[in-house]
């Protein structure tokens, strides 16, 4: 078995695993790991752009945003079920994800990342102006919670809890079927050498543009999900000053170009302030000190560093006798 094929039996077996443990969780540890599961989902989607085609988009929390106040907007004001909305959010989110791309992608490095962040600004100041629409700074309040099918009728916090497990797998496998595919080969080549790319033929505004509508679908489908099971949405859960940053840090301490990683980094960045509830002045020092400490000592992330020390407890393999051959003087005395 490959390693990709390895991590994505382990990603299945430990949210196997979660989903049995929330049966058993109390409410706050069913808050604090769904936190966590929003903040996986949308992590992953960031991977595949940031980690996968090597474009750093800062816009990425304004699409978020999107995907939630569409929720909002389709299950409160519209009526519409909460699993077309999710849908809908997800191909919103993505329609003005390319419309982004097909600006930014005009520019490279730095500059994309300072225009994207100009569009992250305009997403979050839009979130405040169009109150009709977004509930200005109050916030759009009243969205209804995901419904529970096939006659279910546990604890909303519970259920809540395990329908996002479900989505952080979907977002996983659709991912690991995407970066294989013969668009994500294309990416993993613009990311290398976005030249050398174009001059063998590879269709390279077709692979990037692939790559941010993917990406902002997942997000869109991130922010459905934050806007149904929080009740609750305001124009500060997406600023891109916050949410921007927190969702770099995510995938970077996670380790960029794994897909799982970004797992690992959501759950240890959503338990971080948790630990540190007691001393929240300290929580950015404590987030600046993970940094230091992963950049200098696992600049590959946790991901990263878990492929080394399991590499380094795997027995080595043992070497092969080499057959004893007569030398040609050998021969000739015998």
């Amino acid at each position: 078995m490959n390693t990709s094929k390895t991590a994505l039996a382990l990603v299945t077996t430990g949210i196997a695993l979660a989903i049995i443990g929330a049966f058993f969780a109390s409410n706050y540890i069913l808050y604090v790991a769904t936190a966590a599961a929003w903040l996986a989902v949308l992590a992953i989607s960031f991977d595949v752009l940031i980690g996968y085609t090597g474009y750093l988009s800062l816009a990425h929390g304004a699409l978020y945003g999107v995907g939630a106040y569409a929720t909002a907007n389709l299950t409160s004001k519209y009526g519409v079920n909460f699993w077309l909305a999710l849908v809908l959010s997800g191909l919103i989110a993505a329609a003005i994800g390319t419309f982004i791309a097909g600006l930014a992608f005009r520019t490279r490095g730095l500059y994309f990342a300072v225009l994207t962040l100009g569009i992250g600004l305009i997403g979050y100041q839009l979130f405040v102006v169009l109150e009709s629409w977004t509930g200005g700074i109050m916030g759009f309040v009243g969205i209804p919670s995901p419904p529970q099918p096939f006659g279910f009728d546990m604890d909303q916090s519970r259920y809540n809890l395990l329908l996002t497990l479900v989505f952080v797998w979907i977002t996983y496998f659709a991912s690991f079927i995407f970066v294989r595919s013969p668009i994500g080969v294309a990416c993993l080549a613009i990311r290398e050498d976005q030249t050398l790319a174009r001059a063998v033929g590879m269709k390279i505004n077709e692979a990037r543009l692939s790559a941010f509508a993917f990406s902002s679908f997942f997000a869109g489908v991130a922010g459905s999900l934050f806007a149904a099971m929080s009740n609750f949405v305001g124009p500060d859960s997406f600023n891109v000053l916050t949410a921007g940053f927190q969702l770099v840090v995510t995938v970077v301490v996670g380790g960029m170009g794994t897909l799982w990683g970004p797992i690992l980094g959501a759950i240890l960045l959503t338990a971080l302030p948790e630990l540190l509830r007691g001393a929240t002045h300290y929580s950015l020092l404590a987030y600046g000190m993970l940094l230091l400490v992963v950049i200098m000592f696992a600049p590959r992330g946790l991901a990263g560093m878990l492929r080394f020390i399991i590499g380094k407890l795997k027995p080595a393999p043992k070497a092969k006798p080499v057959p004893q051959t007569k030398s040609k003087l050998e021969e000739v005395r015998s």
